[in-house]
């Protein structure tokens, strides 16, 4: 009911009540008393400070069904809770993409350019498992140890052309549990 029904109904209610009441046990011009109960509705707000939580995400791997990706990392975004690498595929020159997806690659230092980028126009989504482990490998001189260290997974969209390179490895579910960079050496 709209404010001016709501006013409407509650001014008749009262000319009826004066008119009922009227019966001669007041003076006339005695002032008349009446008493009207409104009804209020209210929509609930949350108490200021508190927030609400809305639905998560949900995030479908586009790499279900392997072991390993490989390729680089386009994107890194939040979808609800939920970290979201996007990859380029790329294909390890003379290494089965099938091979690849069950078994992975080593990580270690390469030089030259052993991998290629056979399509640039598909991108695969897959969503980091919250306990994943990204470790950035950096090649000082061919020969020496890399050096090794922990990254977050924004770091991964921003490495340098020669270190881009990630082997991403997946559990059944299609999320990344591991990724590791493939560093090239300089020179």
């Amino acid at each position: 009911m709209t404010k001016q029904r709501i006013g409407a109904a509650l001014c008749a209610l009262a000319t009826v009540g004066l008119a009922g009441c009227g019966g001669g046990s007041s003076p006339e011009g005695a002032p008349v008393t009446v008493t009207v109960t409104p009804t209020v509705t209210s929509t609930s707000k949350p108490k200021a400070g508190t927030t609400t939580k809305a639905a998560p995400a949900s995030v479908r791997s586009e790499v279900r069904g392997r072991s390993f990706d490989f390729g680089t990392a386009v994107d890194v975004r939040r979808v609800g809770e939920t970290t979201v690498l996007t990859l380029d595929r790329w294909t390890y020159k003379g290494l089965d993409d099938a091979k690849l997806a069950r078994e992975g690659l080593p990580v270690r230092p390469f030089k030259g350019t052993p991998y290629t980028n056979q399509n640039s126009r598909l991108d695969y989504d897959i969503p980091l498992a919250e306990t994943a482990r990204i470790l950035y490998h950096h090649c000082v001189a061919d020969g020496e140890p890399l050096q090794t260290r922990s990254a977050d997974a924004k770091e991964l969209a921003g490495l340098d052309e020669r270190e881009r390179l990630l082997v991403v490895k997946l559990d059944d579910r299609g999320r990344a549990v591991a990724i590791d960079n493939l560093p090239g050496c300089p020179g």
